[in-house]
């Protein structure tokens, strides 16, 4: 163990693929101009060089960095005084060099320094496991002024359990960090490896800021694909755009990148059959008779819920997936084994289904990437089924329903494990119904309100809120859902601010029906309100109920210029009503306002009935979801979202001004 340890670091010369520098060289590097004075006067630290070499052969990748940078802020002191690097089990870091240049003396801290190996984990009991370390490096006695120099290689030897490092490369440049301004940039990739790496160059701006085109090039065997920039500053505005990169990676086509992985997931799921390893589960099946659609929910749930995830990025990244027996088994595995195992038991039921590799995080960019297996961190199943397409992920749990009342997952970009396939992409998503629907009824009387508001939630919402309800304290979720209504009501704050469990007397939620096979979830909350007035400045009182989750605020503040906005709504259907025992203004425009948009990306509507002591509003928002709004089309649809928002997402009533017998009345305290 202690022999590991000391192995994840060590102190030597660069390789010989990396340049050797001599201290002179370096001090002639550092040197002030009106470009470092500028980011001194706006309050930054200067990086008088940045070196970077990416090497790549057949038994190793490695990364040298030599750079040198000013400690004039107190938050560059810190990171500069304890670094640290995390390092794959098979990755090593090698010190060449750390100094500091302290008026005009070079002064080796190398030999001063404090090196710690850590495990780089504190998951472990929540099932991620995560093999890395991490090298803390401390330096003794840096101050602030001084100029620090680094000068470091990372190393990752090939093992066989890096079979597909070895196999292939994929490294991603991306432009410096904003913060520095940057003397000397010089960044180069040397291929070593036997066979040519392919690179595509994306979101470089010119001078004005416009995109540059996309430039896409071969780095062969022996050839060496180099940047550099002098007294470089990167002009990526971070809210708006992305940051400019190169996908490099090894030369293949997904279809050649499948024939390569495909014969794991294959032996995996064909080695035995699911009786022979399982066959308790299978007598559980067949006790459902000719249900196949309670057969393939019990497929589901059983692996989702009775088998344990296990995280290991290490492992995700081998593609070699456990055995489904040993899975089963051992009820724990990672993305890989778990799906692997819900495929066996969907193939045992006679039901057609894929392995698929997605990206969550980064699934607007695999458009762009280059073809590579390391573009992909996750494993899911997609299921054909009865004329219809269905995506489950075996790492969640606590889902419940038949097929087509589970969870909807949104993402776009996937690709299916089995041999000729390229990159796919989904269409847009309608809901079959409505994944939330609210009855609410505001009813006032004798300056007293009572309001009810009963809702059935489906699909996702249904599988979000039972695990709400199973984990909060009821006291939690009446006082989430008094804040919630206290803004649909269009209350204000006092200067105090309100104890809601004041305003709503009484306040109760409950669950009314939970049904585990439709996937339905109905919930009601009841209250009663002292003052459910809203009082303008001029006296005019107003009840209402405006849900403001109908309106997408976020699309409002969105500026990104790079990046399609995606639409991944569910459906919604609102029924509010609202009884007085005064008289309404039936004139007022905002109690008659009604709504129909037709948009490519969504219906709305707006009906409303309105009587002299009440009105009822019915709302239906049925979003096309699932899809990237391309940034030409974001204006119109922000201005179509904001036309719902001109009150026209909920119900307001005006009460009526009292006449003069009234008023007489209200004097003298007459019916």
């Amino acid at each position: 163990m202690e022999q590991e340890l000391e192995e994840k670091y060590r102190i030597g010369a660069p390789a010989d693929w990396a340049p050797s520098i001599s201290d002179e060289q370096l001090l002639s590097w550092i040197v002030e101009s009106d470009f470092s004075q500028q980011q001194y006067d706006e309050g930054k630290d200067y990086c008088y060089f940045l070196r970077k070499i990416e090497y790549t052969d057949d038994m190793q990748n490695a990364e040298y960095n030599c750079m040198a940078y000013s400690v004039q802020q107190p938050g560059t002191l810190e990171f500069a005084a304890v670094n640290e690097f995390v390092l794959y089990s098979a990755e090593q870091v090698i010190f060449h060099r750390i100094s500091v240049l302290r008026d005009g003396v070079l002064i080796d801290k190398l030999a001063d320094a404090k090196f710690t190996v850590l495990d780089n984990e504190n998951q472990s009991g929540d099932g991620v496991i995560n093999s890395s370390k991490k090298v803390n490096v401390r330096l003794k006695d840096v101050r602030l002024h001084d100029i620090l120099i680094v000068e470091d290689t990372r190393v990752l030897t090939f093992t066989e359990k890096e079979f597909l490092r070895k196999e292939l490369i994929k490294y991603m440049w991306f432009s410096p960090d904003v913060y520095w301004g940057y003397g000397k940039y010089e960044f180069d990739l040397i291929n070593k490896r036997s066979k040519p790496i392919v690179y595509k160059k994306q979101f470089f701006r010119d001078d004005a800021g416009e995109l540059l085109p996309i430039e896409e090039g071969v780095v062969e065997p022996g050839d060496v694909f180099s940047l550099r920039y002098t007294e470089y500053l990167n002009p990526v505005d971070v809210n708006r755009e992305v940051f400019p990169f190169i996908d490099f990676v090894t030369k293949h086509s997904y279809e050649e990148l499948l024939d390569f992985i495909w014969p794991h997931y294959e032996n995996a799921l064909s080695a035995k059959r699911l009786v022979e390893y399982a066959p308790d589960l299978v007598a559980k099946l067949d006790a459902l008779g000719a249900d196949l659609e309670a057969k393939i929910q019990l497929a589901i749930e059983f692996v989702q819920n009775h088998v344990r995830y296990i995280y290991n990025e290490e492992e995700m990244h081998g593609h070699k997936p456990q055995d489904p027996w040993i899975t089963y088994e051992f009820k724990q595995g990672d993305c890989k084994a778990k799906t692997v195992l819900l495929k066996c038991v969907l193939d045992f039921l006679g039901v057609d289904s894929s392995i698929i590799l997605v990206n969550y995080n980064a699934d607007f960019y695999l458009s762009h990437y280059l073809p590579s297996l390391f573009n992909f961190n996750h494993v899911i199943l997609k299921i054909q089924h009865a004329g219809q397409e269905h995506f489950v992920d075996a790492t969640y749990r606590d889902e419940y329903g038949t097929l087509e009342n589970r969870s909807f997952i949104s993402f776009l970009n996937y690709l299916t494990l089995k041999p000729h396939n390229a990159l796919q992409r989904r269409g847009g998503y309608t809901y079959p119904d409505f994944a939330i629907s609210d009855e609410i009824l505001l009813d006032v009387s004798n300056d007293i309100g009572t309001i009810n508001m009963k809702t059935t939630y489906r699909y996702g919402r249904a599988n979000s809120m039972r695990r709400y309800f199973k984990n909060t304290n009821k006291k939690a979720i009446v006082d989430h859902t008094n804040n919630f209504v206290f803004g649909c009501l269009d209350f204000v704050e006092d200067e105090n601010g309100n104890d809601k469990r004041q305003i709503f007397k009484d306040a109760t939620i409950s669950v009314v029906h939970d049904d585990k096979v439709n996937n339905i979830f109905i919930t009601e909350y009841k209250a009663t309100i002292d003052k459910p007035y809203y009082v303008t400045n001029d006296g005019r009182k107003y009840l209402k109920f405006y849900d403001a989750n109908i309106v997408k605020q976020h699309l409002k503040d969105y500026v990104q210029k790079d990046v399609c906005f995606w639409q991944a709504f569910d459906s919604e259907r609102y029924e509010v009503t609202i009884r007085s025992d005064k008289a309404i203004d039936v004139q007022d425009e905002y109690t008659n306002k009604q709504m129909e948009v037709d948009y490519e990306q969504f219906k709305y509507t707006l009906k409303k009935k309105v009587d002299k002591f009440g009105a009822t509003a019915s709302i239906e928002f049925i979003p096309l979801s699932n899809v990237e709004i391309a940034i030409a089309d974001i204006p119109g649809l922000r201005d179509k979202y904001t036309a719902v928002g001109k009150s026209a997402y909920g119900l307001g009533v005006a009460i009526a001004k009292p006449g003069f017998l009234d008023a007489l009345k209200s004097l003298f305290g007459k019916k």
